[in-house]
């Protein structure tokens, strides 16, 4: 996916955020339980049930990890699935055929439109629901088909280095008509991306956002 630099870097300190919170729920955990042992402190039995103690708390982190600290690919899913249901994502659209999937793939074809994008992009890789991808792209491509379908016939597609000056300026107007999956993609994380138990409250301004 491209996101804008300012998506991707907030993107990075959740993470930063998520490891941290979980580092010290399991210390504090440790902690809390390491009071109450009786074997005399810094003794052999001592290090030994801290030992269990954290390798405990650890498994107990990590069973909660799911829905405390989820990874960025739950949470993008999240988000694209809500913002897949708006009304001019959800379609219904029809399946896409195997000539359009082989469209999709080819490089050059489709115009970046880099909306919210104006200091730069940063390419992020993802792991997501194969069904879920494959709703993004099919709504990606039928929204914009008719624009492509414009670029196509105006021979605006592919990298041309001799192209005229107005040329550029119509492939511009027409790319921001465009709706690739990554401007999907960064329309959800700005608008839908999850509220996590620790994080903003429900009626914070910039709930919702990242």
């Amino acid at each position: 996916m491209q996101l804008s630099v300012q998506q991707a870097g907030r993107l990075r300190l959740l993470i930063k955020h998520h490891r941290e919170a979980e580092t010290m729920f399991t210390r504090s955990l440790v902690e809390q339980r390491a009071a109450a042992l009786t074997e005399p402190v810094e003794s052999v039995e001592w290090r030994r049930a801290v030992a269990r103690l954290r390798r405990q708390a650890r498994m107990e982190a990590a069973e909660m990890r799911p829905t405390r600290w989820p990874s960025l690919d739950v949470l993008l899913e999240r988000a694209l699935e809500e913002r897949l249901q708006l009304p001019d994502t959800a379609g219904p659209w029809l399946p896409l055929s195997a000539s359009e999937r082989t469209r999709l793939s080819l490089s050059g074809r489709w115009p970046a439109c880099l909306s919210g994008c104006e200091r730069g992009t940063a390419e992020r890789a993802f792991t997501l629901d194969e069904d879920l991808v494959l709703a993004l792209r099919t709504a990606a491509w039928r929204i914009s088909e008719p624009v492509l379908a414009e670029l196509e016939a105006k021979n605006l597609v592919g990298p041309q280095r001799d192209m005229s000056e107005e040329a550029r300026a119509e492939r511009e107007r027409l790319a921001a008509k465009l709706y690739p999956s990554s401007r999907i993609a960064r329309e959800a994380i700005e608008n839908h991306w999850p509220v996590l138990q620790d994080e903003e409250p429900a009626d914070s301004p910039s709930a919702g956002k990242i």
